[in-house]
């Protein structure tokens, strides 16, 4: 019996070695039932432990990035909430040392008292300016409104009885919003609080020019004052410069640093209208959805994240201004903004770093699914190898190691399945041999009991019994092809070969003696198996064909030829083989005055009914047989180009 298990001597250890190692991965085969290409194991392991890495990234990354995201919104907004609060409080403060000093100057002896002429008033309040740039002008106004004294000597006489900071400053200090200078905007020179230096509270850059087209917008600040004796005699006004609340804003935003860096400040009336921020909302109410839409970042709702009139999505927060100490404030509201995009920059790039690094991971887990499955694959390969070689019915090749236990058992499976055919090829082979000896004996025995029955029946007799024992010895050379061949199927060509041998023995003894080919009859047509009862039908066929061409046919004679071709043709599911025996040379073509035996087997073809056509022609004798091979029972080889053309060797 053939050794089929696992090798376990030295010298098959090389060869599961290299078979193990083995060649670059074969590429990935085509799956006719599907019809696309399936791919190798390796391929699919690294693709699917990439894509779980990457998916498994991308989630992660999708996870931490919302809640870095949240978690940055809020701190962001808070810290934008403090810068808020900060410039409210600074505004306040601001504005309180300014309604600080109105009141006191208003009180001090020099203003007060009407002995004290105007050049000693002026120079009190030429200080006043010179101590902080930002007022506009200062000024005394008498008790029925008309400008006694300025500190710059603009509008000395005009009558301001009118205006709302001399009413209500005759009777309690007052502040007035920001609005446009009508009286100053054409006698202050341009640009005339923003040439001189800091303040002296808050020292650092100078004012930043007011730009020539931006109009000399005010606050107003007034104190009643009063004699000693306790009556108004006059009121103390100053102009403020809103520049002064610019420069404090642009002046805070240059001084933030990191996630706060590239804020913005907005400051908003009692009213809602814009007066410090973009050109394009400047001097008009913000839409009530810019601080009110959005989502809330905080539990006290001061910031939140939203669209802005241009489209953008920003972070903000807001403050109101809410006076100090006596000075009761204005009711402005500062916003601080800042682009969601730069707010949370960190969570991009946090992003982007997760990204990169579960990029790097699901990378390297492909290329570690790679490196395993090709240990893994080239034992699997082995095995499908030695598997093909056990269907084809060949040796089994030694098998490899592998990894897993899964290929162990395969393996072992393969060798248990290779002892078992092994075993059962044998009982096959003295089966078929039992077969083919009772079949021999069998047809010995109707062979000899045919020429004891037509011994004496004289010379007709003896012609049908030399007749019936050719076609025996024809049905047992078919048999001993079929025997080789386990009776699984026979070639074609040998079939014919045995079939024609004996009568080119007869008609050409030299040539069948030597063994060389005969040129008077050919054999034509691809190399095809037959299935047995194929091989058995045209077996008695062509032994019809040979004995009417050798008695009566174109073989009678020295000239004649024969040529016996066969062509396959395939179709959807199924293979027709089509064969022809055409005689040439011979005498005249007579048909037959009677049916034999012998007709009617050409007749019934090679498939087992009228499937056959003769045709007595005038050059010939032609007989032409079709059959169908179905796929599932005939093998064919592809010939190569042209018909393979091989003459019967005698």
């Amino acid at each position: 019996m053939q050794a089929v298990a696992r090798s376990k001597s030295p010298s098959a250890a090389p060869s599961a070695t290299a078979s193990t190692a083995g060649p670059a991965d074969p590429p990935g085969r085509t799956d006719p039932r599907r019809g696309f290409p399936v791919p190798r194991l390796r391929v699919v392991l690294a693709l699917g432990f990439g894509t779980l890495g990457f998916l498994a990234t991308l989630a992660l990354a999708a996870l931490v990035s919302r809640e870095a995201s949240r978690r940055l919104e809020a701190e962001v907004g808070g810290q934008l909430a403090e810068i808020a609060g900060q410039m409210a409080r600074s505004l306040d403060l601001g504005m309180f040392e300014r309604w600080r000093d109105i009141q006191i100057a208003a009180a001090s002896d020099s203003l007060r008292d009407p002995g004290i002429g105007p050049a000693a008033k002026r120079a009190l309040m030429e200080r006043m300016q010179a101590t902080y740039p930002a007022y506009a002008i200062i000024g005394l106004i008498d008790a029925d409104g008309r400008v006694a004294v300025t500190s710059t000597g603009a509008l000395e006489g005009t009558d301001v009885s009118g205006r709302s900071y001399f009413r209500r400053g005759r009777e309690t200090p007052f502040v007035e919003d920001v609005h446009p200078a009508k009286l100053l905007q054409a006698v202050l020179a341009p640009g005339h609080a923003a040439r001189e230096p800091g303040p002296v509270h808050e020292p650092g850059p100078a004012h930043e020019p007011r730009p020539v087209h931006e109009p000399l917008r005010l606050l107003d600040v007034a104190a009643p004052v009063r004699a000693a004796d306790g009556r108004v005699v006059g009121v103390l006004a100053a102009h403020l410069d809103w520049t002064w609340a610019r420069d404090m804003a642009r002046t805070l935003e240059g001084s933030l640093r990191g996630r706060r860096e590239g804020a913005e400040i907005l400051i908003l009336a009692r009213d809602g209208t814009v007066l410090l921020g973009p050109p394009a909302l400047l001097g008009g109410p913000l839409p009530r959805d810019a601080l009110a839409g959005g989502r809330v970042l905080d539990p006290q709702g001061t910031s939140r994240v939203g669209p802005w009139p241009d489209g953008t999505a920003y972070l903000s927060a807001r403050a109101a201004t809410a006076g100090y100490r006596d000075y009761p404030g204005l009711g402005w509201q500062v916003v601080v903004r800042q682009t969601a995009d730069r707010a949370l920059a960190a969570a991009a790039a946090l992003r982007g770093d997760i990204l990169a690094a579960g990029s790097a991971v699901a990378l390297a887990a492909a290329l570690l699914a790679w490196l395993l499955a090709g240990l893994i694959a080239r034992p699997l390969r082995d095995l499908a190898a030695a598997a093909g070689a056990l269907g084809r019915d060949r040796p089994l090749p030694p098998l490899p190691r592998s990894l897993v236990c899964e290929g162990e058992m395969i393996a072992d499976a393969l060798g248990a399945a290779a002892d078992e055919l092994a075993r059962r090829a044998e009982a096959h082979r003295l089966l078929i041999d039992e077969l083919n000896h009772r079949v021999k004996n069998t047809l010995a025995t109707v062979q000899s009991m045919a020429a004891q029955s037509l011994r004496n029946l004289g010379g007709g007799a003896a012609a049908g019994r030399d007749a019936f024992e050719a076609r025996l010895l024809a049905l047992s050379r078919a048999h001993d092809i079929l025997t080789r061949e386990s009776w699984a199927s026979a070639d074609l060509r040998s079939v014919a070969d045995q079939a024609v041998r004996p009568f080119l023995g007869e008609i050409f003894p030299a040539e069948a003696a030597s063994g060389g080919a005969s040129p008077r009859l050919s054999l034509e047509g691809p190399d095809l198996r037959l299935p047995p009862e194929g091989a058995l039908a045209l077996t008695m066929i062509l032994h019809e064909l040979c004995t009417n061409a050798v008695k009566h046919g174109a073989l009678s004679v020295p000239g004649g030829r024969v040529a016996l071709a066969w062509t396959l043709e395939t179709g959807p599911g199924a293979r027709t083989l089509r064969l022809s025996w055409r005689e040439r040379g011979g005498p005249p073509v007579v048909p037959p005055a009677r049916t034999g035996f012998g007709t009617r087997l050409l007749e019934r073809g090679l498939a087992g009914r009228n499937s056959a056509r003769l045709a007595y022609e005038a050059d010939g004798f032609v007989y032409v047989a079709a059959v169908p091979l179905p796929v599932a029972r005939a093998e064919a080889v592809a010939p190569p180009p042209g018909l393979r053309a091989r003459q019967s060797r005698s």
